[in-house]
């Protein structure tokens, strides 16, 4: 009877074990989406919105591409292990190999040690194949291993390859090739459009979920959109015709394929029983880029200002999380890692030193408090440090330092640094004694780490034919 009632237990737990759906925009901007008045239609993004809990201040780790990555997908700031960067030419010796160290596990792995099956659909930016999360620590992996792909493809270019799992199935055209007037012009597809990668994403994305609705599971999709090079197809393009700055009217094309595709995701939910036993989370990887509004916010992509740092951040688990909640408190991206262990019923350990925090007490009303008392940010010369509502940044290493009340200033117009100078200096102090517990840069774009990587940029070995 013991062993039954175990055993049923048991049962029931695993039953309970939420699936996660984890989308992952790229250099979209805060005030791209429709929910956040912008000037695009996103109806799938705005439910994910609308029926759960929209973070007003939800950051990310770092301002570009691999580092956010990397910091999200282990619950650490990324510094802490030597990721400064995104992977450039330049490493500390040439010893080092760039990418997340394989002894610090990211969520794949943590999640699929309580039972998950784990797949990865989209853009990976996490070193070679020696340490490439996505051959190694995902059970499923489509996608490809860079900072940008174009959005064409076939078997017939030399080009890095698209990947399903450690199978080449397509190879995207070079930027000569996709410049060609019979496949591009000016950045609208006018043929192949059926094989544009948001779309592939989305699609196989989708036979996942299908493949695995039985089981618990994860489901990471970091689309590649609206991410440069910004090529759309002609019909999602014409839709915007009234939109007079030609760059944008491809990336409001770039943002609707997105949207229809995080449509589909959300489809395959619905039509299988599992949205109320699936938690969804929807954020980007850094802010908006040159052709992409982060009103009212300033700053872009690549800066320390909120624009930079600061994106459309939303959760939504039916029937567990509140919907239409607004969340007004600093979150982080690294809060997602402890929140999904928490979410699956288990309990973080303190040897995994993860900085991020379980959000599910704040959410759902059982704490009052502030996730986080003080976010911190480092990134070559640009630093910063955000303690309650008061944000101080330097982006000359330390040489002129501003300080801003976010609650009242959202746009950083108006410097107090000068007004409070003993704040301030209260404020880079913390910073620095922060900064002193980070390990040194490892890699990335500064040519005074010493040691250049004569490989880069070439051809991998796993890049060749299969």
């Amino acid at each position: 009877m013991r062993t039954t009632l175990l055993f049923l237990a048991f049962t029931s737990l695993a039953v309970a074990k939420p699936n996660i759906v984890l989308i992952f925009a790229d250099d979209l901007g805060y005030g791209d989406v429709d929910y956040q008045d912008g000037d695009v239609p996103t109806p799938n993004i705005d439910s994910i919105a609308n029926g759960g809990v929209v973070f007003t201040d939800g950051y990310v780790t770092c301002p570009v591409c691999a580092p956010s990555r990397a910091g999200m997908l282990t619950g650490r700031y990324q510094q802490s292990f030597g990721f400064w960067d995104n992977i450039g030419p330049f490493r500390l010796n040439k010893d080092v190999i760039p990418g997340i160290p394989t002894d610090i596990p990211i969520l794949s792995e943590r999640l699929k040690k309580l039972g998950y099956t784990c797949g990865l659909f989209g853009k990976t930016h996490d070193g070679d194949a020696e340490k490439m999360q996505a051959f190694n620590r995902w059970d499923e992996f489509y996608g490809f291993n860079n900072g940008a792909s174009n959005y064409l493809g076939d078997m017939n270019r030399p080009h890095n390859p698209i990947f399903h799992n450690k199978t080449i199935v397509s190879r995207p055209y070079s930027t000569r090739e996709i410049n060609n007037k019979d496949v591009n012009r000016d950045g609208v597809l006018v043929r192949d459009i059926e094989n544009h990668l948001t779309d592939q994403i989305g699609d196989t994305a989708v036979k996942f979920i299908e493949a695995n609705k039985e089981n618990s599971f994860l489901c990471y999709i970091p689309f590649n959109a609206i991410h440069g090079p910004f090529q759309a197809p002609k019909s999602l393009v014409d839709k915007y015709a009234d939109e007079p700055d030609k760059k944008r009217r491809i990336v409001k094309a770039m943002l609707d394929s997105m949207d229809q595709n995080i449509g589909k995701v959300l489809s395959a939910l619905k039509k299988h029983r599992l949205e109320e036993n699936t938690l969804v989370v929807f954020l980007s990887d850094n802010g908006g880029h040159e052709a992409s509004p982060n009103k009212p916010l300033r700053g872009k992509k690549g800066t320390y200002w909120e624009g930079g740092l600061r994106i459309p951040f939303c959760m939504k688990w039916k029937g567990q999380l509140p919907a239409g909640k607004t969340f007004s408190k600093p979150v982080i991206s690294l809060d997602l890692m402890p929140t999904f262990i928490a979410a699956a019923g288990s309990v973080i350990e303190a040897d995994w030193k993860l900085d991020g925090t379980n959000l599910l007490p704040f959410l759902k009303g059982r704490s009052k408090a502030r996730p986080h008392e003080t976010l911190y940010w480092t990134w070559g010369a640009r630093k910063a440090i955000r303690h309650l509502d008061l944000k101080v940044l330097t982006d000359d290493g330390g040489k002129s330092w501003k300080m801003f009340q976010l609650t009242q200033d959202i746009g950083e117009n108006s410097d107090l640094s000068t007004k409070r100078p003993k704040k301030l200096k209260e404020l880079i102090a913390k910073h620095h004694a922060w900064e002193s517990t980070l390990m040194p840069q490892q890699w990335g774009w500064n040519k005074n780490l010493g040691y250049k990587d004569p490989t880069f940029g070439k051809p991998k070995p796993y890049h060749q034919s299969k």
